[in-house]
């Protein structure tokens, strides 16, 4: 069965071109509602009409104001909510939503809002929760200037107020949503010392923004947040270890993300094909190139396995598995490698037409390059993925035992 039937006979886009090779090992068991997919791909379609993302409209209000309105759209129509769904749903969504514009990673989903529907009270999930699926954003905040994003040594710190809630005060920096997040779920070191979060309101006062100017990832604002004594009480706290909330949200977070660019680099790639034939089908070129094409098949090879490995990382993560944050970790450091170098690589096939400031395979660069520090820069994701490998449990150490006994074949 094709995914053209399953969709009801809607034009398949990026649904088609890329996924249905994939689906009998992606899907076998038919889990995924593919028709709601194609649904969602066409109305994001529509909204774009009506929304339409310019190329040369790559940040400021305007920008902001139209993916906002984008995702309020699709919350409208019921697309926004993807729970409930096998993790391969949200994957195959956020892929589709890069594939149009890597800013629409909020697109859809509860994004880091996630943290406060498994970790939060009560109260702040009934308050917090119809709002995000109505269409709010909710943004994170971990990183510090002085030690990037090792939560370990965050100095934002919570004291006991006279009131019996806690007053947080800090900085936060590289906050994306900064203006646009109606909650903040921010990181910090308790009265106690111990690492939590708690989903703070974006009209709290104490906070205060200091929007700067990125190079890629420009749709959402973007910079500094400062919290002055900001009052929490106990219900805006999430419950857990604030470290284990971290690598369990991101074990869970980082395969959208790296879906997202995915998307961008197929897009990239379909651009690319699309102006070569365009011109060999004119005349302007009298064949293609061998070099153009190894250029594609690679590169289509590269972006499928990516993908692959996107999918198992975001079922890991489904299952609790041990171990889904070292597939989450190097599978975003893979994956958006391979985007970049993807898309690095087809850039050069469009020639000088692609280095255009309005161009969508410049944005859709530059936003790659931005995805290679947001969530974690790669060095040290792959760092902590190779790490788990050298642990001396009785797994490893029987694989070694086994590579021991392996003959060896030269050094080619």
């Amino acid at each position: 069965m094709s995914i053209e039937s399953i969709s009801n006979g809607r034009p398949p886009g990026a649904i088609g071109r890329w996924l249905e090779s994939l689906l009998p090992v992606l899907d076998p068991a038919r889990l995924v509602d593919w028709p709601r997919l194609s649904e969602l791909a066409a109305a994001l379609n529509e909204t774009l009409v009506t929304h339409p993302l310019d190329a040369g409209l790559t940040g400021g209000v305007e920008r902001s104001r139209r993916l906002h309105d984008i995702r309020r759209a699709l919350a409208v129509r019921g697309h926004l909510n993807t729970g409930g769904h096998p993790p391969l749903f949200g994957v195959l969504t956020q892929f589709v939503c890069g594939y149009r514009d890597i800013d629409l990673r909020d697109a859809t989903g509860l994004g880091h809002g996630q943290l406060i529907a498994r970790h939060g009270s009560a109260r702040a999930r009934q308050h917090w929760i119809p709002r995000l699926l109505a269409g709010e954003l909710a943004g994170i905040a971990v990183t510090e200037a002085h030690g990037g994003s090792r939560p370990a040594e965050t100095r934002t710190a919570a004291v006991h107020g006279s009131d019996g809630t806690w007053l947080i005060t800090g900085g936060k920096t590289w906050i994306s949503r900064l203006n646009e997040a109606a909650v903040f779920v921010v990181f910090f070191l308790d009265p106690h010392g111990h690492l939590a979060a708690a989903a703070i309101d974006a009209t709290t006062p104490g906070l205060h923004r200091q929007p700067l100017s990125p190079t890629g990832l420009a749709g959402w604002s973007w910079g500094v947040l400062e919290l002055d004594a900001v009052p929490v009480r106990d219900t805006d706290v999430l419950h857990g270890d604030g470290m284990e909330l971290l690598r369990e949200h991101f074990a869970a977070y980082r395969p959208l993300v790296t879906a997202t660019a995915l998307g961008g680099a197929a897009a990239v790639f379909d651009t690319v094909a699309a102006t070569l034939v365009a011109r060999r089908d004119n005349g302007e070129l009298t064949r293609l190139r061998d070099t153009a094409l190894v250029t594609l098949g690679r590169t289509h090879a590269q972006l499928m396995t990516a993908l692959l490995g996107v999918v198992v990382a975001a079922q890991l993560s489904h299952t609790e598995h041990q171990d889904a944050e070292r597939w989450g970790a190097a599978m975003k450091a893979h994956g958006i490698d391979t985007a970049n170098q993807a898309a690095a690589e087809l850039a050069l096939l469009l020639g000088a037409v692609g280095y255009r400031t309005d161009s969508p395979v410049a944005k859709i660069r530059r936003d790659l390059g931005g995805l290679l520090y947001a969530d974690g820069i790669h060095d040290s994701l792959y760092r902590a993925a190779g790490k788990q490998h050298t642990i001396a449990d009785q797994t490893l150490q029987v694989a070694g035992r086994w590579l021991d006994d392996m003959p060896t074949t030269g050094d080619g």
